[in-house]
């Protein structure tokens, strides 16, 4: 499921977008996916099995518009080379949005530190107690500047549906479309 608002950004990229009306296609987005891990190897194991393949390693990766990070096990801890990766991404991406436990590998990296943050709500506790240099909130998801954060793993469509219509207002009738096209209930910050 970490992958589904990846999925739903792209209904509003060109590719996709051929589909809809010539009207409405016309302010499509020209979107171009890295699947990127540490090593570059490929394919890249995910939650349940699910099998991804990987376009890039830490050390080929272009500059990202967008980093968005999937959650890996709660049990994850990023190596220092992922840590220096994120690090650096962060300095120029325009948005970092994280995914359930893809506050993980943020946070290790330092990006998160006095940002307004959400996590699974069972982890929030103990986040508050051992990490006091993040601001821990209990929300579907958050907006602190270029950071965009999900609580649970569904929560990722929420924070998607919310980016794209804040952050691409341009395509205004597309994200309409595509949030149509997936038959997407949204849902506030608030459980």
């Amino acid at each position: 499921m970490d992958v589904a608002p990846l999925d739903m950004l792209g209904m509003i990229g060109k590719f996709y977008a051929q589909s809809y009306p010539e009207h409405i296609a016309a302010n499509a987005l020209d979107i171009e996916y890295y699947f990127v891990n540490e090593t570059g190897e490929s394919p890249h194991s995910m939650t349940g099995g699910f099998k991804l393949a990987v376009t890039h390693s830490i050390s080929t990766c272009p500059p990202l518009d967008i980093l968005l990070i999937g959650g890996p096990a709660p049990t994850y801890r990023p190596s220092e080379a992922i840590q220096h990766f994120i690090q650096t991404q962060y300095q120029h991406v325009r948005y970092l949005l994280t995914i359930c436990t893809g506050y993980i590998p943020a946070l290790y990296s330092g990006v998160l530190d006095g940002k307004t943050v959400t996590a699974p709500r069972g982890l929030l506790p103990m986040l508050k107690e051992e990490k006091p240099d993040v601001k821990w909130v209990e929300k579907r998801w958050v907006r602190d500047g270029k950071v965009w954060s999900s609580g649970a793993v569904a929560n990722g469509m929420d924070m998607m549906a919310c980016f794209m219509k804040e952050e691409f207002k341009e395509q205004g009738a597309l994200t309409e479309m595509a949030m149509g096209m997936a038959d997407f209930a949204r849902r506030g910050e608030a459980y």
